[in-house]
């Protein structure tokens, strides 16, 4: 039985670890407090199903608090948000993730993969893009809001190393902890596809998180609700070609009409889901509005452009 640890508690960790223990693997979740630790270690996750409106699963679980975990067993999917890793967290990882060890960064945004390989030299570093909707209702219950797709890399992969089940290249050992992965996932329901274009996929991300996340938190609407009235879809579109003009010059390749299609096509299969920006300012927490729209308006200024709607829309998520 393949055992990992999941390290965070919040929506996409208890809607990942929960569908993976159902699966077969053995999954501990390593949360922020000693309280939600006890009480999925109690419960376990309750898995509500938005999708297909099958009823609610409940999964026994490990769970440990961060000042109680131990080191990981060489596999860990860390899905705490670009918030959380301060040079305290950071020092905490270190220590609990052995050299050798693979860590799977779920964040959002950019920014976040430097600064783990810097603070976790000797590890093997994959990123993950994913579009699932989850929506966390309790500390031990999470809404599974929209079915999406997991798609996992390396950062700065180049895109003649083709990762396909024939790849006989010098990196097929690299290449064995992504197929372990992708059966991992595949086996407890989601839909897997690993990447060399990882790069193309973080900035098609980036640009969808950028329009949606911050304008949903702003109006104080879910998803669904966004593109409701001529208004909010004028804010949408705004917003979407400045992001895209800034994005297509460092290598988001798909054509513009068809991405905006996309941004309006994820409002409406996570219409349920309160976007993590909008669950962070309802609950008065620190957001990651400077890794995603912040980061698009470091990406202008690198460029020698100007990001306005980027620029005041940070500022604004900033004063609310």
């Amino acid at each position: 039985m393949t055992s990992l640890s999941i390290i965070g508690g919040g929506s996409l960790g208890l809607l990942l670890g929960g569908k993976l223990s159902r699966a077969g693997c053995a999954v501990t979740i390593v949360t922020k407090t000693a309280e939600q630790a006890e009480r999925l270690a109690e419960a376990g996750i309750t898995i509500e199903d938005a999708v297909a409106g099958e009823p609610s699963v409940t999964v026994p679980i490990e769970a440990v608090a961060v000042e109680d975990a131990s080191a990981t067993d060489g596999l860990a999917l860390l899905t705490v948000k670009q918030t959380a890793l301060t040079d305290n967290f950071m020092k905490w990882l270190a220590d609990i993730v052995p050299i050798g060890a693979t860590v799977v960064l779920f964040q959002n945004g950019v920014g976040h993969v430097d600064k783990l390989r810097l603070g976790l030299p000797g590890r093997e570093l994959l990123v993950a893009v994913t579009t699932e909707g989850a929506l966390r209702t309790g500390p031990t219950t999470v809404l599974h809001t929209g079915k999406g797709e997991i798609r996992i890399g390396e950062w700065g992969l180049s895109h003649d190393e083709e990762w396909d089940a024939n790849n006989q290249n010098s990196r097929e050992d690299a290449l064995k902890t992504p197929f372990v992965l992708e059966s991992l996932f595949k086996q407890a329901g989601f839909t897997v596809i690993l990447s060399n274009k990882l790069e193309e996929a973080v900035w098609r991300k980036l640009l969808i998180n950028a329009v949606i996340n911050p304008l949903t938190a702003l109006l104080r609407v879910r998803n669904g609700q966004l593109p409701a009235t001529r208004e909010r879809m004028e804010l949408m579109r705004a917003l979407f070609d400045e992001t895209y003009t800034i994005l297509s010059n460092r290598g988001l390749a798909e054509e513009r009409d068809a991405l905006w299609q996309s941004v309006l096509a994820v409002c409406d299969s996570t219409k349920r889901n309160e976007s993590s920006m909008l669950q962070d300012v309802l609950s008065g927490r620190e957001t990651e509005v400077d890794a995603i729209n912040g980061a698009v308006s470091r990406l202008a200024a690198e460029q020698g452009m100007k990001a306005p709607w980027n620029d005041a829309i940070c500022a604004l998520v900033k004063a609310t």
